[in-house]
């Protein structure tokens, strides 16, 4: 009659609030986080020297001394005797006169032994980005949805639906004072019935 309605009714009631109330913190999963997952290519910068000018001077070895040599040319020698001549000792002898002597010096200097020597060299490195490197590949990535489950609805005026639904209320966890009331679930029912709508239970398995 209308009290089992009301069991029915009461029941199915429960069973729904509860199992609102027991899913309330999985809802906050509902809705999963995507994110970006990128790779990260890398590429070596284009770079270059750019150095100072060098500073540079030519160190030479101490030099020996140049060799030199003297030519002279062939003397331009000739006799002479006085007009007077006598064969008795202590008389005017003849001699022999020559020309000044006609020479010059010739001399071979030494090869220069010399080398450039220069400071330390001095450079930075220039770089700029390569144009040939290639660009990150990205993937928009979600997670699992960890959601509960919509329990489906069968109507509550067969015997095995509204079976379920009493077990439904009797076993899900939750807080007491979270059950309607009585006064709750008339409403309900008279609130429903206005607008045509029909009791949900769980289905029979």
């Amino acid at each position: 009659g209308l009290m089992q309605l009301i069991r029915v009714f009461l029941a199915a009631f429960l069973a729904t609030a509860l199992a609102t109330n027991s899913t309330s913190g999985a809802e906050a999963q509902c809705h999963p986080e995507c994110k970006w997952q990128c790779d990260d290519p890398s590429c070596p910068a284009v770079c270059h020297p750019v150095c100072e000018r060098p500073k540079c001077e030519i160190s030479c070895e101490e030099t020996p001394c140049a060799k030199c040599t003297i030519h002279c040319e062939r003397p331009i020698c000739s006799v002479r005797c006085p007009k007077d001549m006598c064969e008795m000792e202590g008389c005017p002898k003849c001699e022999t006169v020559c020309s000044p002597a006609k020479c010059h010096t010739k001399c071979v200097a030494p090869e220069p032994k010399c080398n450039p020597v220069c400071e330390e060299t001095k450079c930075d490195w220039k770089c700029k980005k390569p144009t040939t490197c290639p660009k990150p590949k990205c993937e928009l990535q979600c997670e699992k949805p960890e959601c509960a489950t919509t329990p489906k609805c069968c109507e509550c005026t067969a015997a095995g639906n509204a079976a379920a639904a009493v077990a439904a209320a009797g076993s899900a966890p939750g807080d007491a004072e979270m059950a309607p009331s009585f006064i709750e679930v008339m409403d309900n029912m008279r609130h429903g019935k206005i607008n045509g709508e029909k009791m949900c239970c769980p289905c029979k398995a």
